[in-house]
């Protein structure tokens, strides 16, 4: 099996591990995720730019009759699907991260340093966000949906309707 197969079977295994992950209760319950997710997602998107890196070796019709021969991932139709999640992977981990810095910092630090931290992380997030809503908004809705279920993003946080009410 090659090395760009394996990636393709590790991006779809992953997927299905943030989907279950998503389905926990106490994630569904709260609309947040969980630092399990988080850990996924960052694996995710290595994997993703892993498989992005062996995608330039390919062809444009080798990479899709690739994605079809194995029939996962499909939701990468063409290696320009595939730039377009590892951006919008790198947006979203990043979104994340800045979140929750953020949320550390407001209730565990109580200064005026960690009030600066504090807006400058919050302005960094919201600028993140809005960044992810200029790619999506780009996309058809269809295709945008397609991407980001065969991702596993969060509906709470990415869904469409959430983006567009931003």
């Amino acid at each position: 099996m090659s090395t760009f197969s394996r990636q393709l079977i590790a991006l779809d295994m992953l997927s299905e591990e943030m989907t279950e992950a998503l389905a926990l209760p106490e994630v569904s319950q709260t609309a947040l995720v969980s630092s399990e997710y988080l850990s996924l997602l960052s694996q995710y998107r290595r994997a993703s730019e892993s498989l992005g890196q062996l995608a330039a070796e390919l062809t444009e019709n080798g990479f899709s009759e690739t994605i079809g021969k194995h029939n996962v991932c499909v939701h990468l139709v063409n290696k320009k699907v595939l730039m377009v999640q590892n951006k919008l992977l790198e947006y979203a981990v990043d979104f994340y991260d800045a979140s929750r810095r953020a949320e550390r910092i407001r209730h565990d630090e109580f200064n005026q340093q960690a009030d600066i931290r504090f807006d400058l992380l919050s302005t960094r997030a919201i600028k993140l966000r809005s960044q992810f809503k200029t790619i999506a908004k780009a996309m058809k809705q269809s295709d945008y949906e397609s991407l980001m279920r065969g991702i596993g993003l969060a509906d709470f946080d990415w869904g469409w309707d959430v983006l567009m009410a931003i």
